[in-house]
């Protein structure tokens, strides 16, 4: 499992580069619309149709690195009094739920990106699915770290006498 979690965290950093290049790119392309559109009274055709797509894009690779660093929101206080049986229960019913919810994001994700191909966005010309294709990318580093952390917990139940870190405290 360490290999895979390897792979996967070197994977995901190449998609995270791509994401700070995509930044880059959408602060040049709101900004020089901005500056076209008010001091010269015209503006980039597409100006607003790439950035749109960058922030779609952004939202599932956060939602990706929100299962892979565990930054979701948790209810702590109940975790904090309960015992280490409970909470392990409870953190393998939460690596079950996002498994599953990256499986359904992946399916559907790839649905919308099959049925985006029949359409195209009205100023680039690009498919729509350009729009969808990154739902069953970031699904499957949903899945993959899901995997990891439900197989790490798993094994950590079965070593009762070492003692387990505390989360999101």
């Amino acid at each position: 499992m360490n290999t895979f979690k390897k792979y996967l965290d070197k994977a995901f950093q190449v998609l995270l580069y791509f994401a700070m290049f995509l930044l880059v790119a959408m602060v040049v392309i709101v900004f020089t619309n901005v500056v076209l559109r008010y001091g010269f009274s015209s503006g980039i055709r597409w100006g607003e149709e790439a950035p749109l797509i960058i922030v779609i894009w952004f939202t599932f690779i956060a939602m990706a690195l929100g299962v892979k660093e565990n930054l979701h929101i948790s209810i702590t206080v109940f975790t904090l009094r309960a015992n280490r049986v409970v909470n392990d229960l409870l953190d393998i019913l939460k690596y079950v739920i996002q498994l599953g919810i990256g499986i359904i994001i992946f399916r559907y994700g790839w649905l919308l990106t099959l049925n985006g191909l029949k359409s195209f966005l009205p100023a680039t010309h690009i498919t729509n699915a350009i729009n969808y294709i990154i739902l069953p990318i970031s699904a499957i580093f949903i899945i993959g770290y899901s995997l990891c952390y439900l197989f790490e917990n798993i094994k950590d139940i079965k070593n009762p006498k070492q003692e387990r870190k505390v989360e999101n405290v």
